[in-house]
Formats: structure tokens, C-alpha cells, sequence
């Protein structure tokens, strides 16, 4: 049996929480070691055996979010939009500070990109075998979704919006769905 040990999941929550915590007021790439550390109550030492360098924390930050968003698609056997919208919302709400700070900084675009192909590659992983297109065709659709799904919440979270999230979920539904349509009547 493979036992997980506290000790390690409590000391990589804390860095990543310094981490979070650091995001919101400093450039991704002045962010050091020592101040990680520091904020997460730990040394040099500690930091250096859960990751190699702060663009660690970042990639483990991209993993779990590919996987929470697969998840989420695997989830939606019979895909339901409502699903899957409310579900992004769940995770982007887990760490809205940092998704708000990719939003708003232009030194964060890279992780604007990150998050849009994360998205469009689960739509692909769930959705391309049963789609009977080419996978040149495909790839236009997965990337115009992904792109406007991102290009909204991005919108959103960077902006001083009236919108409710709530608002903006019926929006970005309706957006995937007839956006086109809707816009040329």
C-alpha cells in the first residue's frame, strides 16, 4: 500500500500557499526561494527537496489543473454544458487570486496560454474519437472553444465587471453554443 506522508503534503501546501500568497503583489519571475521559504515557514533546505526551482511550483499548478479539467470532462458522460461550466467555475474559485493575477498581469500571458491549451487539449482527449472529424478540423474547434472559454474568463476576472459570475456563466454557455448566431441578428 502506498502511504502518503503528511509531513510532505503539509510542507508542499504551505509553499504553495506562499506562493499564492506572493502572486497577487510580485512578477512570477521575481519571486525567489528564500522569500517562498520564509512565507511558508520552512528553509532553503525543505523548499529544495519538494521542488528544483519556483517554475516547479508553476508546472505542478499546470498539472493539476490539466487533471482537474479532464477530470471534469471524463466526469460529463453524456456532456452537459451547465456541467462543465459549473465546474470550471469550482476551480477557477479554488485559487481565484492567481487566476485573476494571469488575467490582469501581461508578464502572466504565458499561463493564459497554458490554461487555454490545457483546455483544449482535454476537449481533444475526450472529444476526438467520437467526433468522426479530421484532426486538422478538429483542432480549429477544440482551439476557437478553448480560446473564447479562456478569452472570457479572462475578460472577466480583469476587468471591474457588473457581471455576476453566475451572469457570466449563462453568458459563456450561451456564448459556446450560438455566439456566432447571436451576434449577427
Amino acid at each position: 500500500m502506498n502511504r502518503i506522508d503528511r509531513r510532505i503534503v503539509k510542507t508542499k501546501e504551505g509553499i504553495r500557499k506562499a506562493f499564492l500568497q506572493l502572486i497577487p503583489s510580485k512578477e512570477f519571475h521575481l519571486i525567489t526561494v528564500t522569500e517562498l521559504a520564509n512565507l511558508a515557514n520552512i528553509d532553503r533546505k525543505t523548499f529544495y527537496l519538494h521542488y528544483n526551482s519556483t517554475a516547479d511550483i508553476l508546472k505542478e499548478f499546470e498539472t493539476e489543473l490539466a487533471g482537474k479539467v479532464l477530470m471534469l470532462l471524463k466526469k460529463n458522460q453524456t456532456f452537459d454544458i451547465n456541467s462543465f461550466f459549473q465546474g470550471l467555475n469550482k476551480i477557477m474559485m479554488e485559487d481565484i487570486g492567481l487566476y485573476r493575477r494571469i488575467s490582469e498581469t501581461t508578464s502572466y500571458a504565458f499561463l493564459q496560454t497554458e490554461c487555454k491549451d490545457i483546455l483544449k487539449n482535454t476537449i481533444k482527449e475526450s472529444f476526438y474519437t467520437k467526433s468522426g472529424m479530421s484532426a486538422e478540423k478538429f483542432n480549429v474547434y477544440a482551439e476557437y472553444i478553448a480560446s473564447g472559454i479562456v478569452g472570457i474568463y479572462t475578460n472577466w476576472l480583469s476587468s471591474i465587471s457588473e457581471m455576476s459570475l453566475e451572469e457570466l456563466t449563462d453568458t459563456a454557455k450561451d456564448a459556446v453554443s450560438n455566439g456566432w448566431n447571436k451576434i449577427i441578428i
